[in-house]
């Protein structure tokens, strides 16, 4: 007798945990309800099963079955939970050995399950005279010879032989049974729990599913519910049955906390977790070695299980998974924490949560992780902090940068600055679902004009006064016909009042005048946050139609960044400038705004 593991291989089931347990047999109690696997139909039980089991043959994993529950009785293993499995596998065994390739084989499913209201027929027709079911044209012929059992559990049990039966016939065609044979038995692995034998069987119940293959996530959580009660049996002090039940019903309830939890939306969007209806990303932070360690085959379980084995209790494991939950759902909802770590997570940068928790999880303390935060954003902004002012940015070098500028002055909105009033949740999952990005208010390059069809009287407001006096200044260029249509071009516009036509021959000068001479488009004042392509979609008068368009999804309640409306409404404009048109003045007033809001900003981050 050896001591009982918590897996075996399906081989290992019927020959080394009977020998581990001193047992012969499985038993299956007269409680118990009768054989009721499906087979006749593509999705049924038996058919899912055999397909599952193809498929991981073929790429040669290991395949895990659902946990079987067992009572260690005086002469034999009690089957609690998982008749079902282990009659189907002695069905599938059975039939292995029927086949004239595999007959030579040593049947080791043979006469080790017992059944206690049916036994006559699996010894009968399982067992022995296999054959006399195969060889049944149907279930009406197979009764009328046999009278005695037409019944429901055996009907079930008739139609599950022959499903089987033709598919390894398949299987045998094309010289893959013994492999397959193999496979299965060696590499398909089911977890055990045995229950005390002073518990009352009929009582027992626990949730499975049924036969089909389980997800990395269903491994840990059967690990855990069948282990958790079972740790303590070589203490003093051993649970009952209800105090064991009552374990088993707690754990389930807060493992299903977790997963509900782990799942929303929400939670996802905020923490920009991909996978789908999946809570391996909270185990894995909990376990942040998982990452680490190599396995083609359930890495999360198999890493789980090791540390089991090596004497990590399962009620650790589950107590780490738990709090990691608690943890993060302690960020969610406290809006100075969420926001910053929101930010992190959506502007543009390396972080994840991931390396956030890293970093956090180590704090024991709201301040503690707040000047955390604080220090990780320092580390991100583009701030000259020896000289207190922003860096020089380029719109077309710097993106990330000025991307995270601006999502910084929303953020000053929600964060606890000496003139807010109260802290609020910032809407991280829109800004990055509608593709909010960093577009210049008046647009200065020929991406941003594809449409451009002329330049409208407020458009030509602002041109004329970004335009220098004197364009031959900054002309560089030799190239004589070239430099005529710049010059053109740049009289027409200076000369024109109410409409400026713009035809595509006239585009690659309308670019060199703006990137050469008008110098203020470029600058950090006429940069915000906007739908991506915004600019590119308008033919003429960008400001005007662009501040409708925000107004109008505004009205209807869809989400605009709070700065983005801030500059549209021209509510942070501090000059009286007309509010259809965007103007130099507004230009050097926004950058002025920003300057004064990032400045109190860094005074927020430089507070412990």
């Amino acid at each position: 007798m050896g001591k009982i593991k918590t897996i075996y291989s399906i081989k290992g089931i019927f020959t080394k945990l009977l020998n581990d347990a001193n047992k012969e047999t499985f038993t299956i109690p007269t409680y118990q309800r009768g054989y009721k696997w499906t087979s006749i139909e593509a999705n049924s039980q038996v058919r899912v099963l055999l397909n599952d089991l193809y498929s991981a043959y073929k790429t040669s994993h290991r395949y895990y079955l659902q946990f079987i529950t067992l009572k260690n009785t005086d002469n034999t293993l009690e089957v609690i939970d998982g008749q079902q499995r282990l009659t189907t596998l002695t069905i599938l065994f059975s039939i292995f050995h029927y086949l004239e390739s595999m007959q030579e084989t040593k049947n080791f499913v043979k006469g080790k399950l017992v059944y206690k209201i049916r036994n006559n027929f699996i010894d009968k027709f399982i067992y022995n005279n296999i054959d006399k079911i195969i060889n049944s044209n149907n279930w009406e012929e197979f009764i009328i010879d046999n009278p005695n059992y037409n019944n429901q559990d055996v009907f079930y049990i008739f139609h599950a032989t022959n499903i089987i039966n033709k598919y390894l016939s398949e299987v045998e065609k094309n010289n893959e049974v013994s492999k397959l044979y193999d496979y299965i038995s060696d590499r398909v692995q089911i977890i055990t729990n045995i229950l005390d034998d002073e518990m009352n069987s009929e009582k027992i119940f626990i949730n499975v599913n049924k036969g089909v293959r389980l997800k990395d996530e269903d491994l840990v959580k059967g690990l855990l519910i069948t282990r958790i009660p079972l740790d303590n049996i070589e203490e003093k002090y051993r649970l009952t049955e209800n105090e064991i039940n009552e374990i088993r019903s707690t754990l389930g309830r807060q493992w299903d906390e977790i997963s509900h939890w782990a799942t929303r939306e929400d939670i996802k969007s905020y923490l920009r977790i991909s996978d789908d209806n999946n809570i391996e990303w909270i185990i894995k932070l909990a376990f942040p070695n998982i990452n680490n360690f190599y396995s083609d085959e359930n890495p999360v379980f198999t890493f789980l299980f090791e540390k089991y084995k090596n004497g990590f209790k399962a009620q650790e494991i589950f107590k780490k998974i738990y709090e990691t939950k608690q943890t993060l759902d302690d960020w969610f909802n406290i809006p100075e924490i969420y926001n910053l770590i929101g930010f992190l997570l959506h502007i543009k940068s390396s972080n994840n949560i991931n390396n956030i928790w890293d970093k956090l999880s180590i704090c024991n303390s709201k301040d503690t992780i707040v000047v955390e935060l604080k220090k990780i954003i320092k580390e991100i902004v583009a701030y000259d902090f020896e000289n207190n002012k922003l860096k020089e940015l380029n719109y077309h070098d710097s993106k990330d940068d000025l991307f995270n500028i601006f999502m910084l002055l929303d953020l000053i909105k929600v964060l606890p600055l000496k003139n807010n009033k109260e802290e609020a949740k910032y809407n991280f999952k829109l800004i990055s679902e509608e593709a909010w990005s960093i577009e210049h208010i008046f647009p200065q390059n020929t991406d941003e004009l594809n449409k451009l069809e002329y330049f409208s009287e407020e458009d030509l407001l602002i041109l004329k006064e970004l335009l220098p006096d004197n364009i031959y200044d900054y002309i560089d260029i030799e190239d004589e016909d070239e430099i005529k249509k710049i010059i053109a071009l740049y009289e027409k516009i200076k000369t024109s009042k109410n409409k400026c036509l713009i035809d595509e021959t006239e585009k690659q000068a309308l670019e060199y005048i703006f990137s050469k001479s008008i110098k203020d488009l470029h600058r950090l004042g006429n940069l915000t946050l906007l739908e991506t392509g915004m600019n590119s979609s308008l033919s003429n008068n960008f400001f005007e139609k662009k501040r409708k368009k925000i107004v109008e999804k505004v009205s209807k309640g869809k989400f605009v960044p709070l700065h983005t409306y801030d500059v549209f409404s021209k509510l942070i404009i501090r000059n009286k400038t007309s509010l259809h048109v965007w103007s130099k003045k507004d230009i050097k007033s926004h950058e002025n705004f920003i300057e004064i809001k990032i400045n109190e900003l860094i005074e927020y981050l430089n507070m412990e």
